[in-house]
């Protein structure tokens, strides 16, 4: 019966690819990253620890504050802490190069329950700043680098120019936050957290004992963190912990978004199902006669309900299966576009699960658009049937077609609109001044390694560096920096000098950036008030800050700040001179989200490796260049290795790159689910043209009576698009209403844009509106076209 309609079966079944392949696309992604367990050993019982003052979470946790944690808990089995987004220089094994890494404790592939696939695990000695350095290498680039040796174990690693025996390689795709190629014990950085509640921060991972809750857990940690309040009240004043499930730490932040784009595919496809379904209620139309025939030969109820809901169902799965071959190709297209950051992406791909929700869905959209026809179809009045069947009566159909239609219509505003609130906070997003000129700014890291007395050497081979990278032509500046607008942050306490110093722990923080002379003019970054760094600001010189206007609006309201002193709240610091006020930069990202927090810059010639967290360091080397950066970065990039040719350069990237990462995923779901309302207003628009061109077709004798007896073409016109109009307003009408409540759930998504926002509430209602007009327009004026004589000939 399909292959004697094969227009039908193939709209049909690319209709149903389309929003079947899109489901399928998008929940492999949600299943991948908000559905899947963790592939760890019992994961319920996982979960993160977090420090926190007030309601404010802090960071990350002090490692100190930690291993007091581990050794006095009772509802943990084991407990680890670990530092991610480490890097190291690996040299020694061809061409210097940064890979990822993390630092964890001797528990950390234990408390996930992760056994090492060749070696071993760490041992608990390895765990200490005296222990020989043992690192473990994750799979991938143990196969990428050593191309799998079997005999790595036991082998030397150069890292920072310290010596590393591998003692183990995790399982292939094991992963646990940002991807680490290498893993090293965190006790060999011992000197960096040695003051408490100061010290870079951790993140802590524990396994709770079985039968324990999380409000369990967290009641016990916070009667430690009292303990430790009383005994260290200058860094642990205010200080608490919150227990969170690992899962929902790790996906919690993209549960919204996904969840939204699972609706929007779900729309796409309930719209395609109101399609087919009113394709096939005209199909059956014109197989009464067909069904009545059969019903006459004995066949029952029944028996004709069984054969359409077949049909149907054949259709949906043929449908299933392009759509699952769609979704192999979406899949991997939409991870690649997908920003960075999103946990367990690369897990997301066409398994049994998946296939499963394609089975499922198929089946079910085959029962959901051929119900309604098929129950229309075995329950048509028999005689009536035989006598009327060649004119192909369509009794009771139109109002069933007509509210499929109207639901197309209201699904349809809901996606639109949707779509159109998140554009419309990306527009606003991409006018908020970032604070600084991120166009033709080249920008790279580059890693140092060296202790406490080496600051007057790495500062010499800087100097050295900035000269040579400014005789490279096409260079207008360059400078120096720890810090890096949106990238990384270091936010130490600090305090005004001559006003009352707050209580430990409750010290203000604010980001500071070390950075050199040139660093304001390179970044073009403007000076409100006073001075910014001069190259007679040296080592010898009083020790001067820049700092940013709401660090002076926040602590300077009605003074000048200039002449004033602030200082680190760590002991001995020294005190610094505010010299300037400049423009504030958006640090963390531009939507706004974050708290606005203060910033203040010190220079690097007078301090170029106080107060940045670390012994390795990555120092950001920028270059203003007059065209496009990328023309000089291999440039650049061999200047640094004419002085260093052991040097390791990487994060190569301009900062509209780093701009626009910022923003990457409210760019990316924005773009998708626009791509997926076009989708729907184009299936909305072919399902109520093909409505109103079959109307025409049934009134084709209706319309030539009226204009035989005086009726013009345009009150035909007006008839037409009148009856479709109707339609369409009222689906207009109800997706307005449902959406006022449907984006609502979108809030957090919105940057400067209401959820109710009227302009985009009318635009959208009068684009589809638009829409609308034309798809009734075009069968309209067929309709107005016909010849009386020949319309009435049959009569």
């Amino acid at each position: 019966m399909l292959m004697k309609n094969p227009g039908f079966t193939l709209i049909a079944i690319l209709t149903l690819a389309l929003g079947i392949g899109a489901n399928t696309t998008i929940f492999s992604i949600v299943n991948a990253v908000l559905l899947r367990p963790f592939p760890y050993v019992n994961p319920e019982r996982l979960v993160i620890l977090q420090e926190s003052i007030s309601t404010q979470n802090l960071p990350g946790s002090s490692y100190l504050n930690f291993t007091d944690w581990r050794a006095q808990n009772t509802v943990f089995e084991s407990m680890s802490a670990v530092r991610v987004l480490e890097s190291f220089n690996l040299t020694g094994a061809g061409d210097p190069e940064r890979i990822q890494g993390r630092l964890v404790s001797v528990s950390f592939f234990t408390t996930l329950g992760i056994r090492p696939i060749r070696g071993r695990d760490f041992l608990a000695e390895e765990d200490a700043k005296s222990a020989a350095p043992a690192v473990i290498l994750s799979y991938e680039f143990w196969q990428r680098k050593f191309s799998a040796d079997e005999t790595i174990i036991g082998k030397q690693l150069t890292l920072n120019n310290q010596n590393f025996t591998v003692v183990g390689v995790t399982p292939a795709n094991f992963q646990y936050g940002a991807d680490a190629e290498v893993s090293v014990p965190i006790g060999l950085s011992a000197d960096r957290f040695r003051l408490r509640g100061r010290d870079p921060g951790v993140s802590v991972v524990a396994r709770m004992k079985p039968n324990i809750s999380m409000a369990q857990a967290e009641a016990e940690l916070n009667t430690i963190a009292v303990r430790l309040e009383r005994e260290y009240p200058e860094t642990n004043t205010g200080r608490r912990v919150r227990v969170q499930a690992l899962h929902e730490n790790f996906v919690g932040n993209f549960r919204t978004a996904l969840s939204l784009l699972f609706g929007a595919v779900g729309f796409v496809l309930l719209i395609a199902c109101a399609n087919i379904a009113n394709l096939l209620l005209v199909r059956s139309t014109a197989r009464q006669r067909e069904m009545a025939l059969r019903a006459s030969l004995g066949a029952s109820h029944w028996r004709i309900f069984r054969q359409l809901l077949t049909e149907c169902t054949l259709l949906s799965v043929m449908g299933g299966v392009f759509g699952t071959i769609l979704a192999f190709w979406g899949t991997s297209l939409i991870t690649s576009y997908l920003p960075d950051g999103i946990p367990r992406l690369r897990e997301a791909g066409i398994d049994a699960t998946v296939l499963g929700f394609t089975l499922a869905v198929s089946l079910l959209t085959g029962v959901l658009f051929g119900l309604a026809p098929a129950l229309q179809a075995s329950r048509l009045d028999l005689t009536e049937a035989l006598k009327e069947g060649s004119r192909g009566s369509a009794g009771r159909r139109p109002t069933l077609r007509s509210a499929l239609v109207v639901s197309e219509i209201a699904l349809t505003l809901a996606l639109l609109l949707a779509a159109g609130l998140l554009i419309k906070s990306f527009w606003r997003l991409q006018q908020v001044a970032p604070g600084f000129n991120p166009q033709n700014l080249l920008t790279m890291q580059i890693s140092v390694n060296a202790g406490a007395t080496e600051g007057a050497r790495v500062a010499d081979f800087f100097e050295q560096l900035q000269q040579t990278v400014r005789s490279v032509p096409g260079v207008k500046s360059v400078a120096v920096s720890n810090g890096l607008p949106m990238v990384t942050a270091n936010q130490p306490p600090f305090f005004i000098l001559g006003r009352p110093r707050p209580e430990p722990g409750k010290e203000p923080l604010g980001i500071l950036y070390n950075v050199s002379p040139g660093y304001f003019q390179t970044l073009e970054i403007q000076l409100i008030k006073g001075r910014v760094f001069t190259e007679q600001d040296t080592r010898a010189s009083e020790r001067v800050v820049v700092i940013d206007e709401s660090l002076a609006q926040q602590h300077f309201q009605n003074e000048d700040p200039i002449g004033r002193h602030l200082t680190l709240a760590l002991p001995d610091a020294p005190s610094f001179a505010i010299v300037g006020v400049v423009r504030h930069v958006e640090h963390f990202s531009l939507d706004g989200q974050a708290p606005v927090q203060a910033q203040f810059y010190f220079n690097f010639n007078q301090a170029p490796l106080q107060a940045l967290p670390s012994q390795v360091r990555r120092i950001n080397l920028l270059v203003r260049t007059s065209s496009d950066p990328f023309n000089l970065a291999a440039a650049v990039r061999g200047r640094v290795w004419a002085l260093n040719k052991d040097q390791a350069v990487f994060n190569v990237r301009s900062m509209e790159q780093v701009v626009l990462q910022s923003v990457a995923p409210r760019r990316f779901s924005a773009l998708l689910l626009a791509i997926f309302a076009v989708v729907a207003l184009l299936l909305a628009s072919v399902g109520l043209y093909g409505m109103m061109s079959y109307s025409v077709a049934q009134r084709t004798n209706e319309i030539g009576i009226r204009m035989a007896l005086g009726a013009r073409r345009y009150d035909v016109l007006k008839l037409m698009v009148g009856h479709g109009m109707k339609l369409a307003l009222l689906g207009v009408a109800i997706g307005l209403f449902a959406s006022l409540a449907l984006t609502q759930w979108m809030k957090t998504l919105l940057f400067g844009v209401s959820a109710t926002d009227p302009i985009t509430f009318v635009l959208i209602a009068l684009l589809l509106t638009f829409v609308a007009l034309l798809a009734c327009y075009i069968p309209a004026r067929r309709a107005a076209k016909v010849d009386p004589m020949i319309a009435l000939r049959c009569e």
